[in-house]
């Protein structure tokens, strides 16, 4: 009987804060009506403004916020990880798909004075185009065009018909229409004079470079890391610094895979940038709950630790 009237007192600051189970409540409700110490005990810890009730009740309130604090940083991860989900869904759904060129793919056709209509075929539902003079002072003007499909476009896309542009230079002079097919053929001349000397679109590789630095910071606080882990404060921060390479190298391989050429490069770094930022707020979130769990376990009251 001693014993349990041992456990019961234990257990008493938790049952008075109501922070035990429901087995737990009938345990010690049942034990109360039994035995008038405890339930003496139980009404001197209910007094108000009692300092030793006060003294004990502090290491249990602070318990209670870190467990709030752990069920609201949950939440919050989820609620982040949910949105790099949905951008990393869309990242993969909106990622242009370059079409080669066909016949009918592109075509043009005068329009007043100087003008071009370009029309896309139906398979085409983005474009876009370029219009310059001819950077050696010839008399006419280049129009680039590249044209490109996507997942999302094949599966949610209301597109009615045939896409379609007039373009007007600023001098009344010809236009050459230049067809830039993204992958490592020749561009094609499908309007104008056909005296084109052709060329190569090739991808942009800064998206190479930006991963590299990711690595090699990943690496270089790695080694800080090794040099300050006996050092809880300063390991802490390498730690949480060293999260957002991970995230942006993740954020990387989500967008582009692994490759580290582009044909799109602006729309492919804003997007890596944007859910890395996103990764690196869930990841510091999960940093975070995984270190209060490690405190809240150690400075539990050893009746709790024993009961997990």
């Amino acid at each position: 009987m001693r014993n349990e009237c041992n456990i019961i007192r234990d257990i008493l600051p938790l049952y008075a804060e109501d922070m035990v189970s429901p087995d737990t409540v009938s345990y010690v409700e049942e034990h109360l009506k039994s035995c008038e110490a405890c339930r003496r005990e139980y009404e001197q810890a209910k007094e108000p403004g009692r300092a030793e009730g006060k003294r004990d009740a502090v290491p249990l309130l602070k318990l209670r916020k870190k467990m709030a604090a752990k069920k609201i940083q949950t939440i919050l991860l989820t609620a982040v990880f949910v949105a790099a989900l949905l951008v990393s869904a869309f990242a993969v759904l909106d990622a242009p798909v370059y079409l080669p060129y066909s016949e009918g793919l592109v075509t043009a056709e005068p329009v007043g004075d100087g003008g071009l209509c370009i029309i896309f075929d139906e398979e085409v539902t983005e474009f876009d185009y370029a219009l310059y003079p001819d950077p050696e002072g010839g008399s006419f003007y280049y129009c680039e065009v590249q044209a490109w499909t996507s997942l999302w476009d094949k599966w949610f896309s209301d597109k009615d018909g045939k896409l379609s542009a007039i373009v007007f230079p600023k001098e009344p002079f010809p236009i050459k229409g230049v067809y830039l097919p993204n992958d490592g053929n020749e561009n094609i001349c499908f309007y104008g004079d056909a005296d084109y000397e052709g060329g190569i679109v090739l991808p942009r590789l800064s998206l190479g470079y930006y991963l590299f630095l990711a690595v090699a910071a990943l690496v270089a606080l790695a080694i800080a890391w090794l040099a300050v882990k006996k050092k809880a404060e300063l390991r802490v921060c390498v730690e949480r610094i060293g999260l957002y390479p991970i995230a942006y190298i993740i954020g990387h391989c989500i967008v582009s895979g692994f490759r580290t050429a582009s044909y799109s490069l602006p729309r492919d770094f804003f997007l890596i940038v944007f859910l890395s930022l996103l990764l690196y707020s869930g990841l510091l979130l999960a940093y975070g709950i995984w270190r209060l769990k490690k405190e809240l376990k150690e400075s539990a009251p050893p009746y709790i630790r024993s009961s997990r």
